[in-house]
C-alpha cells in the first residue's frame, strides 16, 4: 500500500526562486524506495493564491568514492511561481510496495 509523508520542518521558499533537494534513506536496509513522488504542500491559507512546481525528479546512484557508494538517492527542484514567500511542508508519497515486472 502507498505511504504518504509529510515532513515540517519549517521549510520556506521566496517569492520567484528555485531550490534544489536531495532526498535520500541512507543507511536503512533499503535506500531504494522508488518509485517516489515529491510535492511541495503550500502551508497555512496564505494570503493570496500560490502555486509551488515540483520538477526534474531524478532517481541517482552514488559512485564508488561517496560515503554511502551505490545507494539510491534522488534530486529534484522546487520552483515558486508565486510573488510572495511561502512556507510549505514536503510531501512524499512511496509507492515501493507496486509489484515489478520486469520487460526486455
Amino acid at each position: 500500500m502507498p505511504q504518504r509523508l509529510r515532513i515540517d520542518r519549517g521549510f520556506t521558499i521566496g517569492a520567484g526562486a528555485v531550490q534544489c533537494w536531495t532526498w535520500n534513506w541512507h543507511g536503512e536496509p533499503d535506500a531504494d524506495r522508488g518509485p517516489v513522488l515529491f510535492v511541495a504542500d503550500p502551508k497555512d491559507v496564505p494570503p493570496q493564491r500560490v502555486v509551488l512546481v515540483t520538477y526534474d525528479i531524478a532517481k541517482c546512484r552514488a559512485g564508488p568514492n561517496e560515503p554511502y557508494p551505490s545507494e539510491v538517492f534522488y534530486e529534484f527542484k522546487i520552483r515558486n511561481d508565486s510573488n510572495i514567500t511561502v512556507a510549505f511542508r514536503l510531501e512524499i508519497v512511496l509507492l515501493d510496495d507496486l509489484p515489478v515486472r520486469d520487460t526486455a
